[in-house]
């Protein structure tokens, strides 16, 4: 129950969190039968709250031992669906009941359930896929041994694509990949289970890494991060009847191959092409511009139009800004005073909020119905969230508004300075153009 409700909660707080949400593959999710799902972990409690959401089974999950030491604690995970994990770095003098929590998974999945595992271990915010443990493929192929592998247990590897999961308003891609049979390998789990084991971990870090953009040098990534800003736009296709998140990852996971290809083969080129796009993007943030406002021209006409739709919206902008800004003030406010690591950032503003906001709507709503009757305040109630949502559009559309406003201020007064950088930025892009061009050449070339 309490999982159930939860889950429709974050429905509504993860919706809202994310300016965008693409999920590819969700149909290669059985509805029934045992599944392990694994996942890369950028984010802490954000990652399961996001597949929890989206993925329309029921899920268990595996969470540190020690947090299940308070009885009350120990039953509140419980029925979250929670199985605690003992891990030697963490609790080195409890590893013998991790008996009892393979016990519980086999028998879990031999009722046909499924289970949501991120086989890195632990979270941390970055774009690159640490080294796999191998108890996903042990609980697999142990549930499957219990049953003589006719459980037909799969594991679906998913990769969690965030462009930023700390900030409101940011994308988010999952990328759910094709079904790994572990019936497939019982003959080599006969012979020699570890090495079974082993083999299914190798193919499952080969899918996890299709599916996430992975970069191991962070100089590296952030000359990446760079040209995304910078190039990103140019490559996209826009008459592919596809979500842009879904082809922006794509674009994002090329251009680092081609990034990680040039720094093997030509790191000179790499490093002053790096020091280049360093300076255009301190230039143009040193005139409070950013790169989509040099990128194109800023028709009037267009403003206009988004600016009467704007006096138009306001009544219904001022109700929605006035029921939310107090939760969300509150609730920011709580989320900058809990201190915590970096990968737990975006997990706990989104919580904090859908606590506050739901907490902030009941006084309302009580108030209200105080106030006028309770066919008034439930209806009342129901407008809130739709309202914040609305307002949130109108406070983005008037952002792009003041933008365009901003650039043609700067450029009447800097008119030759932006003439450099828009000069600049167009030999930028040239040299990212003949780059692309030397590594598609280089990537079909038999000896590359």
């Amino acid at each position: 129950m309490l999982y159930h409700v939860l889950r429709w909660l974050f429905t509504l707080t993860v919706k809202g969190y994310f300016r965008s949400i693409s999920i590819r593959g969700l149909e290669r999710i059985p509805r029934r039968g045992p599944v392990l799902l694994a996942a890369n972990h950028t984010s802490a409690f954000m990652d399961p709250i996001v597949l929890g959401v989206y993925i329309r089974r029921s899920l268990y999950f595996l969470s540190r031992g020690s947090a299940f030491q308070k009885p009350l604690i120990a039953a509140i995970l419980g029925k979250l669906h929670m199985i605690p994990v003992y891990r030697p770095e963490f609790e080195p003098d409890d590893l013998d009941k991790n008996q009892a929590t393979f016990d519980r998974c086999f028998d879990h999945l031999g009722k046909g359930g499924a289970m949501l595992i991120f086989p890195e271990g632990v979270s941390k915010t970055e774009r690159r896929l640490r080294p796999l443990k191998s108890g996903i493929a042990r609980i697999g192929l142990g549930a499957e041994a219990r049953h003589d592998f006719q459980l037909d247990v799969t594991i679906i590897p998913i990769g969690i694509n965030y462009s930023n999961p700390h900030h409101f308003q940011s994308d988010v891609f999952v990328n759910i990949g094709q079904p790994i049979s572990l019936r497939h390998y019982q003959q080599l789990f006969n012979v020699n289970p570890i090495e079974a084991s082993h083999a299914v971990m190798d193919e499952l870090r080969i899918e996890l890494e299709k599916r996430t953009v992975s970069i191991e040098d962070e100089r590296l990534d952030q000359l990446v991060k760079n040209i995304e800003q910078l190039y990103r736009s140019t490559l996209r296709d826009e008459e592919i009847q596809e979500d842009k998140i879904k082809q922006d990852f794509y674009l994002s996971r090329d251009i680092a191959q081609a990034v990680i290809w040039f720094d093997d083969h030509h790191p000179e080129q790499v490093n002053v092409f790096d020091r280049r796009i360093r300076s255009y993007l301190q230039h143009v943030e040193a005139l409070r511009l950013r790169d989509t406002q040099l990128r194109a021209s800023h028709p009037i006409g267009n403003q206009l139009r988004s600016g009467s739709g704007l006096i138009m919206g306001f009544p219904l902008f001022l109700f929605g800004w006035l029921v939310n800004l107090v939760p969300f003030k509150f609730a920011e406010w709580i989320s900058r005073r809990i201190r915590v690591r970096e990968d737990f950032v975006g997990s706990i503003r989104m919580a904090a909020g859908m606590f506050v906001f739901l907490f902030v709507y009941i006084i309302q709503a009580a108030l209200l119905i105080h106030w006028t009757n309770w066919a008034i305040g439930l209806i009342l109630l129901l407008s809130f969230y739709p309202a914040g949502v609305f307002a949130l559009f109108y406070i983005k559309t008037l952002y792009r508004l003041r933008y365009t406003f901003d650039f043609w201020s700067i450029w009447n007064r800097k008119k030759s300075l932006i003439f450099q950088l828009r000069q600049m930025r167009n030999e930028l892009i040239e040299e990212l153009e003949k780059g692309r061009e030397d590594y598609l050449k280089a990537s079909a070339s038999p000896t590359s």
